[in-house]
Parts: structure tokens; C-alpha cells; sequence
């Protein structure tokens, strides 16, 4: 249920109204130590930074394609301007808040239904993965196929 309403962005921190006094801010981790849950706790430590694409053990496959062409997290290392774009210049943040991908979070749990859709968004741009980027990137990959054609027609004259 952590990592559930984690993907959602639940708040990690929240008011807490000690016994005797003043109120203070609380995280969940303390909540989760004072309960003894200490697989919670260490959950919550290792994911701090995670972007709703990372909490791949929970999505479901059309929660992530949803993710996915929204944008939503760094998915992976890519070498194409579209890459670049993907994960730098709307995503910078990623990079330094946490060292896992959601790209190695799925590699590690291949047999989890989001994890092959994550992978394959990872890779460089297909028909067969069109469905899985956002709309700047579909609309760029469609005039690229028709400047394509256009040339290869243009050549076969």
C-alpha cells in the first residue's frame, strides 16, 4: 500500500500532534519506525527522488504507457535528440536525486507488467513503440516517416 500511494505522490511528511506539545512535522519513516516496520522504512529511505515511473512493482500497464507519454520521470539513458530532450531538458532533476532508473528497477523484475513497457520506452524510437512516448515525440517521429517517404520517393524517380 506504501509504494501505491507513493506512485500517486502522497506526502512523505505531514502535522503531528505529540501528547504534551507544539505540533511538529513528522515523515513517514518515522511513523513507520515507531510501528516497527522496519521493511517500510527502509523502503521509503531507498526511494526518496522516485519519479511515479519508478515504482514499477505497482503500475499497471496503462498507468505506465499514461506515465510514459506524459513523460513523467527519467526512463533511461538515450542518445537521440528526443532522448536528450526526454530526460534533460524536462526532467533534469532526475539524474541527481536518485542513481536508479526506472529502466533498472524494471530490468531487475522483467516479468512485472510495466516493466517491458518501460524497457521498450527506453530504446530508440519503433512503430511498435510509438505508443509509449508523448505527444511532441509522436508528432516528431510522424513528420520524420513522411519526410522519409518523401526523399525515397524523390529518389526512386
Amino acid at each position: 500500500v506504501v509504494m501505491l500511494l507513493s506512485s500517486y505522490g502522497a506526502a512523505r511528511v505531514g502535522p503531528w500532534t505529540p501528547d504534551e506539545g507544539e505540533p511538529l512535522t513528522k515523515r513517514a519513516e518515522m511513523f513507520a519506525e515507531v510501528n516497527g516496520h522496519g521493511d517500510v522504512v527502509a523502503w521509503l529511505e531507498a526511494s526518496r527522488g522516485y519519479s511515479p515511473l519508478h515504482h514499477v512493482e505497482v503500475l499497471t500497464e496503462g498507468r505506465a504507457v499514461e506515465l510514459l507519454r506524459a513523460d513523467v520521470g527519467w526512463v533511461g539513458v538515450r542518445s537521440t535528440p528526443v532522448g536528450l530532450r526526454r530526460m534533460g531538458m524536462r526532467a533534469p532533476f532526475w539524474s541527481y536525486r536518485t542513481p536508479v532508473t526506472p529502466v533498472s528497477l524494471a530490468l531487475a523484475k522483467p516479468d512485472l507488467p510495466a516493466s517491458s513497457l518501460i524497457i521498450a520506452a527506453a530504446g530508440t524510437w519503433s512503430p511498435a513503440s510509438n505508443r509509449l512516448w508523448g505527444a511532441w515525440e509522436r508528432a516528431h517521429a510522424s513528420a520524420l516517416c513522411k519526410i522519409g517517404y518523401r526523399l525515397a520517393y524523390s529518389l526512386e524517380q
